[in-house]
């Protein structure tokens, strides 16, 4: 097994299955298409999670949903930029991002993050050096680092942006698995929505098969991505929805999500224990994950191919194969 990639989540298969059964026993007219949008009464729940968790109004209107994360990404680079446009990200950051920016010729601007995020000095140097349209980030436990910003760095950060008015791609799929006290603000909360395209999903709440994702933005800015959206596929799958409506509509998310990370933080700790016995002699250092799925290990020699991957997956630049990204979960 690829240690880096690992089995992605630690999924709740009876309350899943029963949804899908629910879902396949329904009267459900799947004999029609749904608007690119997606289902009106998903996009009612994700607003009334959302409302309730950042404590301000959102629009139902203002959400999208989408085949994954990873086509959102796609949908917002389309929408947004053109060849030879710049965009920041962090460094390291995810590979399925950085692959989206390459393939459509966007010039990256890769900044080292630290413990608790950019370094904003360094940032703010770089959009006046490059003038970047758009900065990427995942604010909330960083894939492969697993580090998060402080809060007081993300309202500092905000007010670079705004200053500069530069959009930004707030990626967020693992903020729930969180190992800490810590309640970290989401940026399109913090700012109101303004300069800010959420990204969520539910392929690691639910699970990777029940491939639903969803963005979030002001008015002008989703209106511009729904036509991307509807050359795109149409349609996300109705089927697919509806199973993640069931989901939502009877379980406890809360309840659910206490017990993903109780599980999560033993196995974080079992790969650790592992990652030292098996290696402990090659190992330089690893990051102190604060939640999500992964950690970044610094080796003193080249990574195992066939263990692990290569750690210049998660950056712009070479020189980086003594790093690799660890699953939490690839150690079970």
């Amino acid at each position: 097994m690829n240690r880096s990639i690992g089995i992605y989540n630690l999924i709740n298969e009876k309350e899943i299955n029963a949804s899908i059964k629910r879902v396949i026993d329904s009267n459900i007219n799947f004999n029609t298409y749904l608007t690119p949008k997606g289902l009106k009464e998903l996009r009612f729940k994700i607003n009334n999670i959302l409302s309730n968790l950042w404590n301000q109004e959102l629009d139902y209107q203002n959400i999208l949903i989408t085949t994954s994360s990873q086509q959102s990404i796609n949908l917002v680079v389309d929408a947004f930029l053109e060849e030879n446009d710049t965009i920041i990200v962090e460094q390291p950051t995810y590979f399925g991002a950085l692959d989206v920016f390459e393939k459509r010729k966007i010039n990256i601007v890769g900044l080292n993050i630290e413990k608790d995020g950019f370094d904003l000095d360094e940032l703010e140097r770089n959009i006046n050096r490059y003038h970047p349209k758009m900065i990427y980030v995942i604010p909330t436990f960083n894939n492969p680092t697993g580090y998060s910003w402080s809060n007081q760095k993300r309202k500092d950060f905000l007010k670079i942006i705004n200053k500069y008015n530069i959009l930004v791609i707030e990626d967020d799929p693992y903020s729930y698995i969180n190992f800490t006290n810590e309640k970290y603000d989401s940026l399109i909360a913090l700012n109101n929505q303004k300069n800010i395209i959420y990204l969520g999903t539910f392929s690691k709440l639910i699970s990777p098969s029940i491939n639903v994702g969803y963005i979030i933005a002001e008015k002008s800015l989703i209106d511009k991505i729904y036509l991307y959206k509807k050359s795109y596929d149409l349609s996300t799958s109705a089927f697919l929805q509806y199973v993640v409506l069931d989901y939502l509509n009877n379980y406890d998310l809360k309840e659910l999500i206490n017990k993903k990370i109780d599980n999560y933080r033993e196995l974080l700790n079992k790969s650790l224990k592992y990652l030292k016995e098996e290696y402990g002699d090659k190992i330089i250092s690893y990051t102190d994950t604060k939640g999500g799925l992964f950690y970044l290990v610094k080796f003193n020699e080249e990574v195992d191919k066939n263990i692990f991957e290569s750690g210049n997956n998660y950056y712009i630049d070479n020189g980086h194969e003594k790093e690799t990204r660890i699953n939490i979960c690839s150690f079970m």
